[in-house]
């Protein structure tokens, strides 16, 4: 066999098997390939506006169900939030909640109702969801922060402050503490 017949044999085996196996993982998988990476680059960034944008696309991330189902019912819960209709809101998202158990966004969507409301045990427990089911929820630590500070609680919200630092250095709520940030980052 001459050279370029096995080099194209070897491309096309690799093409092969680099194709079967990116099509063997679920989109639920590569979406996570894709926040790992996200996470992994916010927590290096040096620049607050490029933190920005990697945060943006987080969030982007997190708030998509890929169903279009549900993505409707989220843009549902949103509006009625937006319109201080917060009963409505709360009765989406727990249908959300119900079909989808394990999507963090929802059970965090109505930890922000909740907390709207002044119900803040029943946010707190949905806080607690989001990050069990997601564990980097950044958005999900500053919540927790704030209802300990309105509980009175400064410990507990600078403890998760803190945690929420390591994962975005930028966190807006990171001027809460100052003690916990590089003052020259803002």
């Amino acid at each position: 066999m001459n050279f370029k017949k096995g080099l194209f044999l070897t491309i096309l085996v690799l093409t092969m098997f680099f194709t079967a196996n990116v099509n063997a993982f679920s989109d639920k998988e590569l979406k996570t390939f894709d926040l790992d990476k996200l996470f992994s680059l916010l927590k290096d960034e040096t620049n607050e506006n490029q933190a920005r944008k990697l945060e943006n696309q987080i969030w982007l991330s997190w708030l998509s169900a890929e169903n279009d189902e549900i993505d409707g019912l989220i843009n549902d819960a949103f509006h009625f939030r937006r319109e201080f209709n917060l009963p409505l809101a709360i009765k989406i998202l727990n249908e959300v909640i119900e079909k989808v158990p394990n999507y963090s966004e929802a059970w965090n969507q109505r930890a922000i109702a909740y907390f709207y409301q002044g119900k803040l045990d029943l946010a707190m427990k949905d806080i607690e969801k989001t990050l069990e089911l997601e564990p980097r929820h950044f958005g999900a630590m500053a919540g927790r922060a704030v209802i300990h500070l309105k509980l009175t609680q400064r410990e507990l919200a600078k403890s998760s402050i803190a945690e929420a630092l390591t994962i975005h250095p930028f966190l807006p709520e990171r001027t809460l503490f100052p003690e916990l940030y590089d003052k020259s980052k803002i």
